[in-house]
């Protein structure tokens, strides 16, 4: 029998910044007073069949659903309704970002 072959899984994962160099008249804005100085992008790669990965981000989804602790925080409700939900750091709570 022939072991299957895992690939490297790359993802994307979240952005922080802007991508804006200019403004109005093609004027640099870098280094401007409310213009962020960096961009980051957020990747992950994965040994894992992606079907696992996802299995695994769904329960945790799900466990964190449940618990008691988390039962009122708004984000989750809402993502909840709206047919599921993911983690994100600009409106799940400290606790919620950092895992059950």
């Amino acid at each position: 029998m022939m072991s299957q072959l895992i690939q490297d899984n790359y993802r994307f994962l979240d952005e922080a910044g802007d991508t804006t160099f200019y403004g109005k008249g093609k004027v640099p804005i870098i280094e401007q007073n409310g213009v962020f100085n960096c961009f980051m992008i957020g990747m992950v790669k994965f040994k894992e069949p992606l079907e696992e990965v996802r299995q695994k981000v769904v329960e945790l989804q799900k466990v964190t659903a449940r618990d008691r602790y988390f039962e009122s925080i708004p984000s989750i409700r809402k993502k909840e309704s709206e047919g599921g939900f993911f983690f994100h750091a600009t409106d799940d709570l400290p606790e919620v970002r950092k895992g059950t």
